[in-house]
């Protein structure tokens, strides 16, 4: 068996078998642990490679995962806002997710939902004002102490929050799973939408079932301060 053979198979193999994401560091210390000598330009090769045939896939920034289906948000519980909003501001910069896009990892499906609007901060009143107006039923930035007070889950909940300047990048209007999840841990005690360990288990469900960025969960987490214990 020749040492690509052997990484292959006893090294990744290995990782897979344990766990859906590992890191670089682990792959080195795999690869070192069954006595495979590899220089980091080998490793670097046979790294591309087994990506490229589908043996590993990229998790970004020296992660990677045994797992090949990306997750798809379901767009329709966030339509009607986005074309209320792009209507009434065609030019406005904003993002959305809502909590019934979670439903698939869920174990007790979310009935009545609550949707969340990211845009700049000097824009919220206004929105919010005119999505008042539209019908719609708002919080614009609650706090803490406020939260759970002011926003009553219905399909016509919106909460509005400034846009973060190291958030994941969006896939048009939609928010990115990677800022979904973090959003979602960092809202649930702010607003009482679920238990703590509810909101980790979607995390773990995500994790555990489909393919996403996780350094970039990681990262936007640490900027927003969190501490996800799943990951």
């Amino acid at each position: 068996m020749n040492t690509k053979t052997r990484f292959f198979q006893e090294v990744l193999g290995k990782l897979k078998a344990r766990r859906p994401y590992f890191r670089l560091k682990e792959i080195q210390t795999a690869a070192k642990d069954v006595e495979l000598a590899l220089k980091d330009s080998s490793l670097k090769v046979y790294l591309s490679e087994a990506v490229k045939l589908g043996l590993i896939h990229t998790a970004g920034r020296g992660w990677y995962s045994r797992l090949s289906e990306s997750v798809k948000l379901d767009p329709k519980p966030v339509a009607k806002l986005i074309r209320a909003v792009e209507k009434a501001f065609p030019l406005l910069d904003f993002t959305v997710w809502s909590t019934a896009q979670i439903n698939p990892w869920m174990h007790h499906l979310i009935a009545q939902p609550v949707a969340f609007l990211h845009a700049p901060i000097d824009t919220l009143e206004t929105v919010g004002d005119q999505l008042r107006e539209l019908g719609w039923e708002v919080a614009v930035n609650p706090s803490p102490s406020a939260g759970a007070k002011s926003v009553r889950p219905s399909e016509n909940m919106v909460v509005l929050r400034p846009t973060l300047t190291k958030q994941p990048t969006s896939q048009g209007r939609q928010d990115a799973i990677e800022k979904v999840l973090v959003d979602l841990v960092a809202e649930v005690p702010r607003l009482s939408l679920m238990d703590q360990p509810e909101a980790e288990g979607v995390v773990r469900e995500v994790l555990s079932r489909q393919l996403v960025q996780l350094a970039e969960i990681q990262s936007y987490a640490k900027f927003r301060k969190l501490k996800i214990t799943v990951i």
